[in-house]
């Protein structure tokens, strides 16, 4: 990516500041380890009243060269400096692949650790995380900071251990997870994360942009009659085309008329949109979803008779992931595997609203600029493009389009072959584990030895990529497996023309290919790049455009089948527009996906809120008589002029909340009794009653039985989130805006939720006994 006018006018001032780190080349020569821990100490202790000034920052730069320079034997070039600048005024550096992006990561991360705060450096998984923790963490080490890894499956006590580090490496995941749990935890020094200050953030592409369409989920298991999602799949499996509607590149599936008669057929219902056909109208999408949207070996793959996620843009499977909302069981159900039990949402966070709770966030990658519409939409990040140290010396070919798919598939062999005989690494990029393993039959059938690397294979992801780079070695990758390990080029291969880089299919984004084309000439080296696609792709089979299903018919009539490239500009224009299209439709959803989760977030702020008070103070933040009183009224006070229907709900009420209780007065004579004297009556008995209990006792029983109630009721909140946004879904094709309709119905649901807590809270009140323990 070219760098555009306003990058390199940013560029040209950082550049003079890097180059003035340079010349203090010689500032902490001479200085051993224990007088530039001084410095550190000194840096710290200055900036808690100071504010830092730009000369200070040269200094503090130079620093931390001298330690990187002595301890790993790497002096940062004025590019990475320049990217370092990038990254402490919270933008997205976007850095070529191979230039250095972790040496870079060690300025900003010991900048922000002299001002005072916290850094979290995320990771794409967790053998990244471990190595960047080794090479960088022992720099920092050396200067005093202290270094951690935040891996899964650790204790409490471990976890505690970690967050009072200096400099905390760990995924995206794993940060979000810990910050889920704490907001779970009954006592607050069981509490693990500390503030979140700043955060770093490497493949900032992948984690922010790629990754944000999967919320995190804390869940358990949810009691379901899992035999409708049998029954739904033998619907489903015998509905033809006439049946449904389908917008495939937005993901959308559903019945039209034709479809609904047949259903309501199946299911033996008047209306399969009437409340008592919730559950079959919702399985049933489900199961269309999964035959018509969800793909085996693209979107997921069988393994040992499990449905594993395949993660899109890394090629990767997900053990223990699963597809939320049943969309995971109706898979099962159309793979004829086990169906589990659909799990329930106990604390859910998207990434986006994770990482926008940071006090300040930047990233760094290799591939960001097409996507800085949305870096600043949504995390008002600007993305600023480095230029390289050494000239990128790859020769990037324009793509070879070939008719049909069978063709494209001779034409990459015969590529691959020809390479491989004079020896020259090959890497060939597919889209799926199906165009992956038909590519590996192709080479099997010529004799071409290869590697191979997908979801099934994962294990052996860093072995593999390490291979890539040898003479004669032929690897066959899906996407982006691999990302983040580097490629070392065998000392023969140079005079070969480095790796070449072969794309069998062009992606959705196009961000993407270019991950791709970027594993070839890194740092200077040589290096080759080509697509080698067809009409045939699904890239081009999915895309809507009478424009395009003219051309493409026209083309395919007049085909010379000679195995030959297309020659045609507009085919090119196609492809281009095509992916503009879709990076456009998945960056709606991942807006449409915050839009919602920005309900929830709000109500999820409020609660966590009043979470952390109760652990602060170790008792209720108002007294449990003003509740009390609150409940009661809202339970006996009502007009005068209600209906006999209305006051049936007043009784059903009222008798929910005093019976089984201690309340000395029978139903019977409180009906007899004004509802303000009712209301009296029960405010002084539970004052009497609270009275007789230690002042620590019940504030901390009260304490106890609230959060307990809070979050019961909480769960219950999130799962009628989850219904109300499946429901909202199905009435997307109305006249009313469905999100409009989410945040109102959302709104009265957290109103509901908040009252019924609250309830509980006072009929528990109502059943203290003299031995101060709660029944029931």
């Amino acid at each position: 990516m070219r760098q555009n006018y306003d990058d390199r006018k940013i560029v040209k001032q950082y550049r003079e500041i890097a180059r003035q780190i340079v010349k203090k080349e010689g500032l902490y020569k001479n200085m051993d380890q224990a007088e530039l821990c001084e410095q550190t100490n000194f840096w710290r202790e200055k900036f808690k009243t100071k504010p830092m000034t730009e000369r200070d920052k040269v200094n503090i730069f130079a620093l931390a060269r001298e330690a990187a320079s002595r301890i790993i034997g790497l002096d940062a070039v004025v590019v990475q400096l320049i990217g370092a600048l990038v990254l402490g005024d919270g933008k997205v550096a976007e850095m070529k692949t191979g230039e250095g992006k972790t040496l870079m990561s060690l300025f900003v991360m010991f900048i922000e650790v002299m001002r005072g705060n916290r850094v979290h450096l995320v990771t794409a998984n967790e053998y990244l995380a471990r190595r960047d923790r080794e090479e960088i963490g022992q720099v920092l080490e050396y200067l005093g900071v202290s270094v951690a890894l935040n891996e899964s499956g650790l204790d409490k006590e471990q976890k505690k251990a970690i967050y009072t580090a200096d400099v905390i490496y760990g995924t995206a995941s794993e940060f979000g997870f810990d910050y889920l749990r704490d907001n779970m935890v009954r006592q607050k020094e069981d509490k693990v994360q500390s503030g979140l200050d700043f955060v770093l953030i490497d493949e900032a592409d992948s984690i922010l942009i790629d990754e944000a369409r999967t919320p995190l989920l804390i869940s358990d298991r949810k009691e379901e009659d899992l035999s409708l999602y049998h029954k739904a799949n033998e619907l489903v499996e015998k509905m033809m085309k006439d049946d449904y509607e389908m917008e495939e590149h937005k993901r959308f599936v559903w019945l039209n008329d034709a479809g609904i008669e047949k259903a309501q057929r199946f299911w033996k219902v008047d209306s399969l949109y009437s409340a008592e056909a919730q559950s079959e109208l919702r399985i049933t999408m489900l199961l269309m979803r999964a035959h018509f949207l969800m793909h085996k070996d693209k979107d997921y793959v069988v393994l040992n008779d499990e449905v594993l996620i395949i993660d899109p843009h890394t090629g990767r499977a997900l053990p223990g992931r699963r597809f939320n909302d049943g969309l995971h069981q109706a898979i099962e159900a159309k793979e004829g595997v086990e169906v589990k039990e659909e799990s329930r949402t106990l604390a859910t966070i998207t990434i986006q609203n994770y990482f926008r709770m940071y006090k300040k966030i930047s990233g760094m990658t290799g591939t960001a600029k097409t996507e800085e519409e949305e870096f600043r939409q949504i995390y008002n990040m600007d993305v600023v493009v480095i230029p390289t140290n050494l000239r990128v010396n790859r020769e990037d070919m324009q793509d070879d389009i070939f008719y049909t798919k069978k063709e494209k598939g001779r034409a990459i062999v015969y590529e691959v072959s020809w390479r491989y005989e004079k020896g020259q690494p090959t890497l060939i990029g597919t889209s799926s584990i199906k165009s992956n393993e038909w590519i590996s039959g192709l080479l099997d059938a010529a004799g071409i030895p290869h590697q191979v690397l997908n979801a099934k294979n994962h294990a052996q992801e860093a072995e593999i990529i390490a291979k890539a780079g040898k003479r004669g070695m032929v690897t066959l990758a899906t996407n982006m497996a691999g990302r983040g390990t580097d490629i070392k080029l065998d000392p023969d291969v140079h005079k070969l023309g480095g790796l070449a880089v072969i794309g069998t299919e062009r992606h959705e984004s196009r961000r993407i290919d270019l991950q791709l084309m970027g594993r070839s000439g890194r740092r200077g080296d040589p290096g080759f790049s080509k697509f080698m696609i067809s009409l045939e792709d699904d890239l081009l089979e999915q895309f809507e455009s009478k424009s395009w299903e003219k051309l493409s018919a026209k083309l395919k009539r007049k085909a010379p089948r000679d195995g030959k490239p297309v020659k045609s500009r507009k085919i090119h224009a196609v492809v281009v527009d095509a992916q503009k299209r879709l990076e456009g439709a998945n960056y709606d959803i991942r807006k449409d996906l915050l839009s919602y989760d920005e309900v929830i977030d709000l109500q999820r702020k409020m609660v966590y809120k009043e979470r952390d008070l109760l652990l602060e103070r170790n008792k209720l933040g108002v007294s449990s008589e003003k509740i009390l009183r609150e409940v009661a009224e809202y339970s006996f006070i009502h007009p005068s002029d209600i209906s006999e229907e209305e006051l049936e709900i007043y009784y059903s009420r009222q008798k929910e909340l005093l019976g089984g209780t201690k309340f000395p007065v029978s139903f019977d004579q409180v009906t007899l009794m004004e509802p303000r004297e009712v209301v009296e009556e029960i405010v002084s008995w539970h004052k009497n009653e609270r009275n007789k209990f230690p002042v620590e006792t019940i504030a901390a029983i009260e304490r106890e039985v609230y959060l307990n109630l809070m979050d019961q009721m909480w769960v219950m909140h999130l799962d009628a989130m989850v219904q109300l946004r499946e429901g909202i879904h199905l009435r997307a094709y109305g006249q009313q805006d469905p999100l409009v309709m989410y945040q109102k119905e959302g709104a009265l649901l957290f109103e509901k939720f908040q009252a019924d807590y609250h309830f509980y809270f006072a009929h528990a009140l109502l059943e203290l006994d003299p031995d101060g323990l709660i029944q029931g």
